[in-house]
């Protein structure tokens, strides 16, 4: 009875998962008939067992059936198990090398692990439970060297086709730069010679020309400074992302800045009855260094959009205030007025974005609730950023809209 459960418990300590067998195979190298034999009885029923006496048959084992493990002896017919490690870590570095040794310098051993052509080594004689645990540590090596290699793997695909996306976005990118810039050049021609050609028909003072000639004429013109504006925006954007653009920096007064806006949005504040609204609070001196130009370029987008999306008699508020950091003044642009959805908020910056209703485009300057072609907020945040800065939006729809840009003081 005894006997019978010695058996039965050592039965299950021995049962492996059926699924594991045919993929865990262990070579075995060694002279003797009597230490293969044992060997492969000890592991019948954890892996496959494959033998060889001599080196030769190793490597045709090696070459011709899936070993994962290999155990051989360090002395050999014909070489020793580290030369033959050697060989196998150039032509099947993915097999775990582990050796044998009896009575051979441990310092070849070591240097030999020091190198990498062994993984360890088990001394003769072997403890049983001592071999089987190395051995399944060895299986365990070399999945999880197999798993990093297929990792290592992935990774490399993937970098690859993200080089390959890239380099069709350049593509794409160059196609964008070259199609606007062609249309910027194509558009000037006409445009100038529209504006030319209106400048004649002014002049021409005679009754021939009656009021609604005139009147067409002043619409021509009209339209044609339109043209010019949007293909002095598109060339604004182009010229924005140059890595070679430069800012010319001079100390910009806020308080003389908000009333120099003031002057240029005035014509679209008293067409849609209005109102400009300057709040400095900043403690110190409001004074920053900046591109003025491009400073106003950033805020007379901001405040004509502020006039747009506001119905007529509202107020635009333009406030300087103290930054979280001492470094920085808080500049914004406020209105009450239709306000900008969430989904929108997200992509507000980008070049083009102009919304998803097409019902709302115009290419009018400050008509209510109509959009341009979605240039101006892009301008703004590349010159923003050119500046060292930031930009953001809150919004609640309904309730209006608050544009904040967040400045440096000084260039450094």
């Amino acid at each position: 009875m005894f006997i019978r459960l010695r058996r039965t418990v050592s039965a299950k300590q021995t049962r492996m998962p059926k699924a594991q067998v045919p993929t865990r195979t262990l070579l075995v190298i060694d002279d003797e008939p009597d230490i293969l034999d044992a060997i492969k009885r000890l592991f019948r029923k954890r892996c496959r067992v494959l033998v060889a006496q001599t080196i030769s048959e190793g490597k045709r084992l090696i070459e011709t059936e899936d070993i994962q493990v290999v155990l051989a002896d360090q002395r050999l017919p014909k070489g020793s198990g580290i030369e033959l490690f050697a060989d196998i870590r150039t032509s099947h570095p993915h097999i775990v090398r582990v050796l044998f040794t009896g009575y051979t310098n441990i310092d070849h051993v070591i240097d030999a692990i020091n190198e990498g052509h062994v993984y360890r080594y088990i001394s003769k004689p072997w403890k049983p439970l001592e071999l089987r645990l190395f051995i399944e540590q060895a299986f365990e090596r070399y999945t999880h060297q197999r798993e990093r290699a297929e990792m290592l793997e992935k990774l490399e695909r993937q970098n690859e086709m993200l080089k390959k996306v890239n380099e069709e976005l350049k593509t794409l990118d160059n196609v964008r730069r070259v199609f606007m810039e062609v249309i910027s050049h194509e558009l000037n021609t006409p445009i100038a010679i529209l504006i030319g050609y209106t400048y004649l028909l002014r002049k021409d003072t005679s009754e021939a020309l009656g009021a609604n000639a005139r009147k067409a004429i002043d619409r021509i013109e009209a339209n044609s400074q339109r043209l010019k504006r949007i293909s002095d925006r598109i060339f604004q954007m182009i010229s924005s992302e140059e890595p070679s653009n430069s800012l010319d920096y001079e100390d910009v007064d806020l308080r003389d800045f908000a009333a120099e806006l003031h002057k240029q949005v005035e014509p679209f504040l008293l067409q849609r009855d209005q109102s400009f609204v300057a709040d400095i609070t900043l403690d110190s001196d409001p004074v920053i260094e900046a591109d003025r130009s491009k400073l106003m370029d950033i805020f007379t987008h901001l405040t004509m959009n502020a006039i747009k999306f506001s119905q007529n008699g509202e107020k635009i508020h333009f406030r300087a205030s103290e930054a979280e950091s001492a470094d920085e003044v808080a500049i914004s642009i406020s209105d009450n007025g239709t306000g900008i959805t969430e989904e929108d908020q997200k992509q507000i910056f980008g070049a083009f974005f102009s919304t998803f209703k097409t019902a709302h485009h115009s290419s009018g300057e400050f008509e209510y609730q109509k959009r341009g072609m979605g240039l101006g907020l892009s301008i703004a945040k590349r010159f923003t950023q050119m500046h060292g800065g930031e930009i953001d939006v809150t919004s609640d729809v309904g309730e209006g809209s608050t544009f904040t840009v967040r400045l440096p003081r000084y260039h450094n």
